[in-house]
């Protein structure tokens, strides 16, 4: 399968040591709805999610061991729970690999921000062993994998640059759009997904934003009608659960810039059109805010 998001490779002879460097990128969610609840106690969702150009860098290295270890530039996440461990080991296990990983995450999509990075992460890890290992799993394998993984995952797997989900968010529907441009806005704070889904109230009448409109949208390019249809159904609890969340929007919204939040949080997302990003970011000069400026990849 295409491969685009390696940034090197380097195999020795019998591959104990060799590396592969990937980039993982970041996602946003142009619509989210909650449809219900499994009996496992996993949501049922849609949603159209688009992949964007703020990147994790992951560098795994194979080692003579039949262990997975884990560091990174965040000390929290060097912990087995990490997905890039918890990938590897999958993949360790399934394919009955004679070789262990030192994997070095270099994490700049900020964490607990609704940006997809765990999944992201999950998916590159996979994708980078089986490029390094010539391993030539298909995407229905890895999809099989990612699916054991986290809801996000498969759409990572998928390479995409949009996609429309359901179910808990493995079922991935790719669909080539038009490049956007975004301004990401992230004020510094951690929002647990589960938490917000904790008081999200699922109502019999809900509004659904038009799929097949946005859609058409996106693969239009047509950003006002975009903008028109844009929904999530997480928005909602997590501005009601997250100050900091409410005064980005609010202020934002002084400044005459729509933002919304993607996923369950922490971060707000703006649809460029007509107005640069030096001017809007010009406007946040004295915020400490992080802000990204990103497109479709």
């Amino acid at each position: 399968m295409v491969f685009p998001l390696a940034a090197s490779l380097k195999k020795r002879k019998n591959l104990y040591g060799s590396t592969v460097k990937v980039l993982s990128p970041a996602k946003i969610n142009l619509y989210l709805n909650i449809l219900g609840k499994y009996s496992n106690g996993f949501h049922c969702i849609e949603s159209i999610v688009e992949r964007v150009s703020l990147f994790d860098e992951i560098t795994i290295r194979t080692t003579k061991t039949n262990t997975v270890t884990i560091s990174s530039n965040v000390k929290s996440l060097t912990t087995d729970t990490n997905l890039c461990v918890r990938a590897a080991k999958v993949l360790v296990r399934k394919q009955k690999l004679p070789f262990g990983f030192d994997i070095f995450l270099k994490k700049r999509i900020p964490l607990g921000a609704g940006l997809g990075g765990g999944s992201s992460n999950a998916a590159s890890t996979l994708m980078g062993i089986n490029k390094l290992l010539n391993l030539k799993l298909s995407e229905s394998t890895l999809y099989q994998l990612g699916a054991q993984l986290g809801s996000d995952v498969n759409f990572f797997i998928s390479q995409s640059p949009f996609a429309f989900i359901s179910g808990r968010g493995e079922k991935v529907v790719p669909f080539k759009g038009k490049s956007l441009r975004h301004l990401i806005f992230w004020p510094g704070t951690t929002l647990p997904t589960k938490r917000v889904y904790a008081v999200q109230r699922a109502k019999l009448t809900k509004v659904f934003s038009n799929v097949k409109i946005l859609t058409h949208a996106i693969k239009k390019g047509d950003t006002a009608l975009i903008k028109n249809n844009i929904f999530n159904a997480l928005e909602e609890p997590a501005l009601r659960i997250c100050k900091e969340l409410r005064e980005v929007k609010e202020y934002l919204a002084q400044k005459g810039i729509e933002a919304k939040v993607t996923g369950s949080g922490s971060a707000l997302y703006t649809v460029l059109d007509g107005t640069t990003p030096h001017k809007i970011e010009g406007k946040l000069a004295n915020k400490r805010w992080l802000v990204f400026a990103v497109c479709t990849v």
